[in-house]
């Protein structure tokens, strides 16, 4: 249970054959306490009988009392009784937040709620149900009846994304994403035809050709591309029947874009009812079923086991883990038959800890290869970036999907934290600013981004890249499998998102699990392989050459099994790991394996890659000053050109004409005051040399060559209303100059004493 609420945790089976009959069959005896076992049976025989039982339930309640650390990225979870104080359900509700003693030196101590809000939490307050919200009745709830569903307009904004959509395809804010065949266009998609019903998107393919946009199969059958399915008459029945009827699924609501929990028969009642009939529309999209009968039906496609870091560099046996220690003592592996024959009894203790170490990891394995979705018509998920940058494959099995994708790019990424972080997300929650319903397309296109729409119909793959931002929008009722997998094609793009799904505080359930041990044991991979080639050297050439010798051989390997941008992503993984070894926080250091010393792993790692790129740069050096050579060339031609275009502009200035100005008034100066401009018809003023004030700082400007204008004309609405004339309007002369006003005065005839008088 949290700080803020308590729940009720039971330990649910992956999948269940029938419903529970007893509290036995919920609660797992081990768990409980040896003082409360008795009581416990007692009161379950017995039912609610006696304050004696009441008091066991209430001290076995407080013994098996959990509370959840509330620190962003821990929500580690702590046994109140072992806690110093303890902590009791009575003591945790008077917390606002509370913090773990591990996280307290970095995020502070414990905060208590102030008498305020104390008080406020003894109120009623809005609770939502999204089991009943399926009952029309229970929206009109209000907060003043026992039940408390009440759904409040302040609470929970629904939006209609269905119309938001279609409102901007009308506008064409969205660009098609299709292409022809086995072409690249403008559009995001790129349709691999398969040929003779060979597989041609493979890992060979992507080392040529990259994987940097959505790989589009439209009319490709699954076992093209190495992906197994269930066969026909397969429904959403089924797989609950599978995977469970009575396992929990978290379940989306798409008006609000907040989560429930529902189990899967609860599930398939609710997809059962006709379209018409459903008051809300759900999504389930997070349903992991690799460790259930459903796993040995689907086999993912094989580009994403070929690739997959999780499948290739997680360890599996006991030899990979000592390999690891060897590696911590010594830099060569060698394993004699001999002393496996004869174990020490350090041998035997070091062979027991290394098992108990595999079970952990086996247990820590990352599982988020194979996901079933389950969409009503009309679902929608909101903009996101899959967890850790992760790749993604996804199959329709039946139903239909649009997908809104958004190129990865840097202004994009920054678009999307920010839309993401300060509440600005199109369901509203939490948002107080008036964007609050902003919506990311209406975003991404007022910055000059795309955003491009792609339709998936029944039988599709789609391969997704790492960093993509997409939206699916469900038209029909849709049953599609698919899966994450993290590569080496993409591990730029993976850090950068996982640097940023920190910088946006995203909770621990929503990213990749132990995604930093994964990296670990992705680096000691890459060093295992450098390892096992120059073993295969040295057996080889039987100590022929010298150890730079089969250095350079292994280097010159390694440069061409790996593309560049391949060798560009493990050199910034070194980078993270370096970092990674030099932190201090426990969100950090306890995802170190333990039995690898991290340091040694990161700058063997940094110091393989500069030898790489060394290497390559040798093999570079006649391209790199051809390319000099050329940018030199084009720097003179444009410098020679800018030259003539200057010389030629200026042979084609005239000196300036001085234009005279004339005064719309009837009277004009007479000839011994007027200036000396022929056509002018202006006085000319005291010490200005027989000029105007206006033709005399003309002749200052030219004169002085400074390109200051001195002909200072006053701002609109503050200048005399006679064409060209540039004075300043005088206040009471309606409008005009003190020149000019004396001008109209004398030309308007004077008024009579009557009119004086009127």
């Amino acid at each position: 249970i949290s700080a803020s609420c308590c729940r009720v945790l039971a330990p649910l089976p992956p999948y269940d054959t029938a419903p529970p009959t007893t509290m036995a069959e919920v609660v797992d005896i081990s768990i409980i306490p040896k003082v409360g076992i008795e009581e416990a049976s007692m009161a379950t025989e017995a039912g609610t009988s006696g304050s004696s039982s009441s008091s066991a339930a209430g001290s076995s309640a407080e013994e098996d009392f959990y509370i959840q650390c509330d620190a962003p990225n821990c929500n580690e979870w702590h046994e109140g009784s072992t806690l110093s104080p303890p902590i009791t359900p009575l003591t945790a509700s008077t917390y606002e937040t509370w913090h773990c003693p591990s996280c307290t030196p970095y995020h502070g101590p414990s905060k208590l709620k102030s008498v305020t809000s104390m008080r406020q939490g003894l109120r009623k307050k809005r609770r939502i149900d999204f089991v009943k919200l399926n009952d029309p009745a229970a929206l009109l709830e209000s907060e003043s009846n026992n039940n408390g569903i009440g759904v409040a307009a302040n609470d929970v904004q629904e939006i209609d994304f269905r119309a938001k959509l279609e409102l901007r395809r009308k506008k064409g804010m969205f660009q098609n994403g299709m292409t022809a065949a086995s072409s690249i266009g403008t559009g995001c998609c790129l349709k691999v035809v398969t040929s003779g019903g060979k597989n041609e998107f493979t890992s060979k393919y992507v080392n040529t050709h990259g994987f940097n946009q959505p790989v589009l199969f439209a009319t490709q059958q699954p076992y093209q591309i190495g992906l197994k399915l269930p066969g026909n008459h397969f429904s959403f029945d089924t797989v609950a029947k599978l995977v469970g009827p009575y396992r929990k699924t978290q379940v989306i609501d798409t008006a609000t874009q907040l989560t429930t929990e529902y189990t899967l028969q609860e599930w398939v009642d609710y997809l059962s009812t006709p379209e018409n009939e459903r008051t809300r529309i759900l999504n389930v999209i997070t349903l992991e079923y690799s460790q259930t009968p459903l796993g040995k039906l689907v086999r993912e496609p094989q580009f994403a086991r070929e690739v997959d870091f999780v499948s290739q560099c997680w360890p599996k046996t006991t030899e990979d883990l000592r390999r690891i220690l060897d590696h911590n003592n010594k830099n060569s592996l060698d394993d004699n038959e001999d002393n496996d024959k004869s174990k020490t009894s350090k041998e035997e203790e070091e062979e027991e800890n290394l098992t108990e170490l595999l079970k952990e990891l086996q247990e820590e394995i990352p599982r988020v290869s194979k996901y079933c979705l389950m969409s009503a018509a009309g679902s929608y998920t909101d903009f996101h970036v899959d967890f850790g940058g992760t790749a993604v494959w996804y199959h329709v099995y039946f139903g239909q999907k649009i997908f809104y994708f958004i190129e990865p790019t840097t202004k994009n990424l920054k678009i999307y934290s920010e839309w993401a972080t300060n509440g600005t997300s199109s369901s509203g929650r939490g948002s107080k600013k008036s964007n609050a319903n902003a919506f990311l397309p209406d975003l991404i296109t007022a910055a000059g981004g795309d955003v491009f729409e792609v339709q998936l119909k029944k039988g599709q793959t789609l391969f997704i890249p790492s960093g993509w931002i997409h939206a699916v929008f469900t038209p029909k009722d849709s049953l599609v499998f698919g899966g994450n997998f993290v590569h080496c094609h993409s591990l730029e793009m993976q850090l950068t998102i996982f640097r940023l799904e920190k910088k946006m505080r995203v909770g621990k359930n929503y990213k990749f699990p132990f995604y930093q041990k994964l990296m670990w044991f992705v680096a000691w991979d890459f060093l295992k392989q450098r390892d096992d080639l120059m073993m295969m050297m040295q057996l080889g050439d039987k100590g022929k050459n010298s150890v730079m010798g089969r250095e350079q051989q292994v280097i010159q390997q390694i440069c061409g099994k790996y593309p560049n941008h391949v060798l560009l992503g493990y050199k910034a993984l070194a980078k993270e790991l370096e970092s990674w070894s030099r932190s201090k926080q426990k969100i950090t250091t306890d995802q170190f394996p333990e039995n690898m010393d991290v340091t040694k792993v990161a700058i063997q790692l940094g110091e393989l890659l500069t030898k790489c790129f060394a290497h390559l740069g040798v093999n570079t050096k006649k391209e790199k000053a051809s390319i000099k050579l050329e940018k030199k060339e084009k720097k003179k031609t444009t410098k020679q050109e800018k030259k003539r275009h200057n010389s030629q502009i200026s042979q084609e200035k005239k000196k300036p004409v001085i234009t005279p100005i004339k005064c719309s008034s009837s009277s004009s100066p007479p000839a011994n005051k007027k200036c000396k401009v022929e056509g002018c018809t202006q006085y000319k003023r005291s010490k200005c040399d027989g000029y105007c004030a206006t033709h005399y700082r003309e002749q200052l400007s030219l004169q002085s060559g400074d390109n200051i204008d001195y002909n200072a004309i006053p701002p609109p609405g503050r200048g005399c209303k006679v064409d060209g004339c540039n004075k300043y309007k005088k206040s009471k002369c309606e409008g005009y100059c003190l020149m000019c006003f004396r001008a109209s005065v004398k030309t308007t005839s004077r008024p009579s004493t009557s009119k004086r008088a009127a």
